[in-house]
């Protein structure tokens, strides 16, 4: 029995390969879209609105993913919101702001999804949400909401999204 241990110890000593573990590093690991943060991104997937949720101190992983998911909603919405007021300064009627926003977070609400997750190493968590640009314009021409409002939306959408994520770097 003894010469089992041991060969089964020196054949997993040899078999352990000759590289050391690299340290869990969160810089190593983590996504893009940690650095890109929230706001108006575009890369070369496309353009997106994208809010980040970062809860700290959780220790339940299921209530921990819940309050990320609400916090990256709650940053995307900030993000939605930035493109409103860029959508009421550039339309032709500037008091129709609240209308704006309103059509806006109803086209959000329909598109709007929690897109991924990380955790660090120290258990904190970060959340994901995600408003795809063209899926944003498809459900922007739906929703309800007066149609003068939403033709001047729709034809400014271009401008005032460059605008939020130029302002967002």
């Amino acid at each position: 029995m003894n010469r089992v241990v041991l060969a089964a110890a020196v054949l997993g000593v040899a078999c352990g390969g000759g590289k050391a573990p690299r340290p869990d590093t969160a810089s190593d690991q983590s996504p893009s879209w940690l650095s890109e943060g929230t706001g108006a991104i575009r890369d070369e997937s496309g353009r997106r609105l994208q809010g980040v949720g970062v809860v700290t101190g959780v220790r339940d992983p299921r209530a921990r993913r819940r309050q990320a998911d609400g916090a990256a909603r709650e940053q995307l919405q900030s993000a939605v919101d930035a493109l409103a007021r860029a959508l009421a300064k550039a339309g032709e009627s500037p008091q129709d702001g609240e209308g704006v926003r309103t059509i806006a977070r109803k086209a959000a609400a329909q598109v709007g999804a929690i897109r991924d997750h990380w955790v660090t190493p120290d258990g904190d968590e970060r959340a994901l949400s995600v408003i795809e640009f063209d899926a944003f314009k498809r459900a922007l021409q739906s929703v309800d909401g007066d149609e003068r409002v939403r033709r001047e939306m729709f034809s400014n959408l271009d401008r005032a999204f460059d605008q939020v994520a130029a302002g967002s770097r």
